[in-house]
């Protein structure tokens, strides 16, 4: 009987196979595909696709405009369709499993570029229609706000990233900020209503993700969603706080400044940049 093993990252405790309950969102999700997907091609090994469809009903209860279902982000990259229920089936002490967010980033920046080709390769083209192409974005500012699924105590004040950008638009009034956010558009007024300021959001959490890893510059929510923007892009990251370890090997700019609103030169400098 062979011995052959293959990779399997399961995204959730309830992965049906081309199906999952509920379970982890797009960006933790991705810290498992990515992991297999370097663990597979290391090992020589052949890997499972990754099971990205998802039903909860917790977008639907809380009228988010992406209902994170996920099912026409990705081509599937790897072993799927019959052959992969079957080995999920009955094949499984042959499956070598990855599961959960591991250690975040931390071993997955040194592999960036293996990464970045993985999720390009994979994406389909119309999950990314709506983002704007590199030139029009690259001189703008991405701001991320997380509302709908934290709680109150998870949130980052509004008046933090209110702050921030009257800040960068003191450097310069030319900047232009997009806001990214699961929020409702009376929870986002205070940041709306500041000039060079746009709500965007590009059909799906992904095409969110790229359209952050374009800008010059993200303001992050204490979120992966946020990171996993700046990591594919190499996107400098200001943060409020930060409950996971860093997104770079300091090569790329990253701090976290808790409630001031006072930025770090390198962040006034990439402000300034485009004066």
């Amino acid at each position: 009987m062979s011995d052959k093993k293959y990779i399997y990252p399961c995204l959730s405790s309830q992965d049906w196979g081309w199906f999952r309950l509920s379970g982890a969102g797009l960006a933790n999700t991705m810290f498992v595909a990515a992991r297999a997907y370097i663990n597979a091609k290391e090992q020589g090994l052949e890997m499972l696709s990754p099971t990205w469809r998802k039903w909860g009903i917790g977008p639907w209860l809380r009228g988010e405009r992406d209902k994170r279902v996920y099912s026409r982000l990705f081509y599937n990259k790897g072993i799927s369709g019959f052959r992969k229920l079957w080995i999920l089936k009955f094949q499984k002490s042959k499956l070598v499993t990855y599961q959960g967010n591991g250690v975040h980033f931390v071993d997955l920046e040194p592999k960036h570029k293996m990464i970045y080709e993985y999720f390009r390769k994979i994406t389909r083209p119309e999950a990314i229609a709506q983002v704007p192409n590199v030139e029009e974005l690259k001189n703008c500012i991405a701001v991320h706000v997380r509302m709908g699924d934290y709680s109150a105590n998870w949130r980052i004040p509004i008046e933090w990233f209110k702050g921030i950008i009257e800040n960068a638009q003191n450097l310069n009034p030319q900047s232009r900020f997009l806001i990214f956010s699961d929020g409702t558009d009376e929870e986002l007024a205070m940041l709306t209503a500041l000039p060079n300021t746009e709500r965007v959001f590009y059909g799906n959490a992904y095409a969110d993700m790229v359209a952050i890893s374009r800008c010059k510059m993200l303001v992050a929510s204490d979120s992966t969603f946020s990171c996993w923007g700046a990591f594919l892009g190499r996107v400098p990251t200001l943060f409020y706080r930060r409950n996971f370890p860093s997104i770079f090997s300091g090569n790329v700019p990253e701090e976290i400044i808790g409630a001031s609103i006072d930025m770090p030169e390198v962040f006034k400098n990439i402000i300034l940049g485009d004066k």
